[in-house]
């Protein structure tokens, strides 16, 4: 008998069998988390390992007598922190390398001209270059930095001469004759008249709150970020002009005078600084760690960078007054420059035998001398006094 199709015959449906396996698994993952969750609370953790326990004994000891609420005991801790002061000792030696001999001739900044300049290069006979002091103690700039806190303070010196400067520095480096002018700047960075008396956002304190004055001129807070950072800027500023070598002075803590400090205090209560530190603050950590990072912040500088020291204590051991530390020095800095006469040099030098890594002692311990010139030393800067001015 043959099939009526005249009827209509509705569509199958699709069965999505695959659903039913996604649904378990999808059931099973949450029976697993619930069950995690909810069984931490019999989870057992001894030295031999972690165990589910559902005893109704353990619980009964651990939470103690029914309506008692669970008392947790900890030790008592009380936290130390300990701040060590920076070992100096254990930084390498980076610096000195390829440095060659200078014997310079000291011109100071209240006789910097255009014509003392260029007489005092083209008069060199022993010497090679000449050492300009470009920032004395005064704070006066005599280029036109453009350092912030110069602009702000109105530190730089503006005129024909100042603005020159980055072409008459490179023309003085040759002379007729053809021989070559070694240049190289000095700057004073912790005895600042100007900035000390019209910011006293920099200077260094009394313990009475007033800025700290002695017979060399008013002094800055070595611990200072912002005039770290000045002095940085005004390095790179005088290698940009054309120096060959810049050379910090002044790089020390005022040494106090036992008569001015309280009865009983230490020695450092006689100053406040313009920042809080986490350590006592100390001579030591505030000029090597000044002298640190300015030699750190001019790993790229075009030129060679130095620096000096004032006391003879400092040529092999930290100077616990001045802060200074001439062996560290010489590891971070090209030269060493030093203040002294024909009678005690030869003691000088053999103070820093041995803490020259790189180089010749007598290129890189350079001499600072008043009339007279060591003829048996390779480095030196000269510097001309009358005889009623040298006694």
């Amino acid at each position: 008998m043959a099939r009526n199709k005249d009827f209509y015959q509705g569509r199958r449906q699709r069965r999505n069998y695959w659903l039913i396996p996604f649904i378990l698994l999808l059931g099973l993952v949450t029976l697993m988390i619930v069950l995690f969750y909810g069984l931490q609370k019999y989870a057992v953790i001894s030295d031999d390992g972690v165990k589910v326990s559902f005893s109704d004994t353990m619980s009964e000891e651990s939470s103690g007598p029914k309506g008692e609420a669970e008392e947790l005991s900890f030790d008592t801790v009380i936290p130390e922190i300990i701040f060590q002061a920076p070992d100096y000792s254990r930084i390498e030696a980076t610096a000195g390398k390829n440095v060659r001999p200078l014997r310079a001739v000291y011109i100071e900044a209240g006789e910097v001209s255009l014509e003392r300049l260029q007489t005092a290069a083209a008069n060199l006979v022993d010497g090679n270059g000449l050492l300009i002091e470009m920032k004395p103690r005064s704070g006066q700039l005599l280029w036109n930095s453009q350092t912030p806190i110069a602009v702000s303070y109105g530190l730089s010196l503006d005129n024909d001469f100042s603005n020159s400067l980055p072409a008459v520095i490179p023309a003085l480096k040759e002379r007729e004759d053809g021989k070559k002018v070694y240049m190289a700047a000095q700057i004073s960075c912790f005895i600042d008249d100007m900035l000390a008396s019209r910011s006293n956002q920099y200077a260094l304190r009394t313990a009475s709150g007033f800025n700290y004055v002695d017979e060399n001129g008013s002094w800055l807070d070595p611990y200072n970020p912002d005039l770290r950072n000045y002095i940085v800027g005004l390095v790179r500023e005088l290698y940009e002009i054309g120096f060959d070598e810049v050379v910090l002075a002044d790089v020390m803590h005022p040494v106090v005078d036992p008569t001015q400090v309280p009865q009983g205090d230490g020695e450092q209560s006689a100053f406040l600084y313009t920042r809080e530190m986490s350590t006592e603050p100390d001579p030591v950590t505030a000029i090597c760690g000044f002298a640190v990072y300015v030699a750190d912040q001019l790993k790229d500088k075009s030129g060679l960078l130095s620096i000096y020291t004032d006391s003879p204590q400092s040529l092999v051991r930290n100077n616990e007054q001045s802060g200074q530390n001439a062996v560290l020095f010489m590891k971070i800095y090209d030269r060493v420059y030093y203040r002294t006469d024909r009678y005690t040099y030869t003691y000088n030098l053999q103070d820093m035998e041995g803490s020259v890594p790189y180089g010749d002692i007598h290129d890189r311990f350079v001499p600072v001398v008043i009339n007279m010139i060591p003829h048996d030393n390779s480095s030196w800067v000269y510097i001309e006094r009358l005889a009623e001015e040298a006694q």
